[in-house]
């Protein structure tokens, strides 16, 4: 009885290595049909979603990377082939699944931008005034939205600054980064920041920061005015004890009403100048030098 069952298990073992071999054999055959008996190389593919910054160690070690048989001619030129040359790296990206890791996708982390600085366009640099909700739109105001700055000087001239400044962020919540969508859903808490952060140039920055700590006649700190989306840029005007009721108190909205002459010298966006009649004022565009 011993023998026999003993017979039967080898029988048994022996058919299923068998069938190993036949189904090895099998995928393996189906497999280079499918790459028409292409020449296969190895190459490491993304298992799992890389976030931006993750180490290179980590991702070996982690599962987000697996090593895969590809057609040579489907491998690129600069593939990583040993995870070793990656291991002190950082991703330079979000990294998504299924893409054969190259070389430039994992750099040195001191090269990786913050993403704060990567919103902020090349040659611009960032600031941010602090507003309560009376000058600041009743914090209205978003990431993505174009301001106006208005200043009283010496409280007697209201005058604007600059026209359309790109808000960059409102308290921490950032526009989205050049080519990446919004990450997340923004909460109110994080938008209705009394901390306003303007992206523009460096002697922009300069002249908003003088002016934001009541220098240079300024008085009363700063106002924001919210443009309306796709506004044409305009010659701003500047308003005194002189031109400050206007000819007409009607049509307020959408309509310039005011007949008194004024003169303002002001700044486009592409720097041109242009003078009218009456009090000289600002208007520059914060984006242009």
């Amino acid at each position: 009885m011993t023998s026999k069952r003993t017979v039967v298990v080898a029988v048994a073992v022996a058919v299923g290595v068998v069938a190993s071999v036949l189904s090895y054999v099998f995928l393996n055959n189906a497999q280079n049909n499918a790459y028409h008996n292409a020449k296969l190389v190895n190459a490491y593919v993304i298992a799992k979603p890389i976030p931006r910054t993750l180490s290179g160690v980590d991702a070996a070690n982690g599962g987000y990377l697996q090593q895969k048989k590809i057609p040579a001619e489907f491998r690129p030129s600069s593939a990583v082939t040993n995870l070793s040359s990656i291991r002190d790296e950082s991703a330079n990206t979000n990294l998504p699944v299924g893409e054969v890791v190259v070389s430039g996708m994992f750099v040195s982390p001191d090269t990786i931008a913050s993403v704060a600085a990567e919103t902020v366009p090349q040659g611009d640099v960032a600031i941010s005034v602090s507003v309560d909700q009376v000058h600041a739109v009743a914090g209205l105001i978003q990431p993505g939205d174009k301001v106006d700055i208005l200043l009283d000087i010496n409280g007697n001239q209201e005058t604007t600054l600059y026209q359309q400044v790109p808000v960059l962020a409102v308290g921490t919540t950032l526009v989205p980064a050049p080519g990446t969508t919004p990450s997340g859903t923004q909460t109110t808490a994080s938008t209705t920041s009394n901390v306003i952060t303007f992206a523009v140039t460096p002697a922009a920055a300069a002249r908003i920061a003088l002016a934001d700590s009541d220098g240079g006649g300024v008085t009363g700190g700063i106002y924001l005015a919210l443009e309306a989306a796709g506004n044409p840029a305009e010659a701003p005007t500047t308003i005194t004890s002189s031109n400050l009721i206007p000819a007409s108190t009607t049509g307020v909205a959408g309509t310039p009403t005011t007949t008194i002459p004024s003169t303002t010298t002001t700044t486009t966006a592409k720097g041109s100048k242009s003078t009218t009649a009456g009090t000289t004022g600002g208007g520059l565009n914060a984006n242009t030098p």
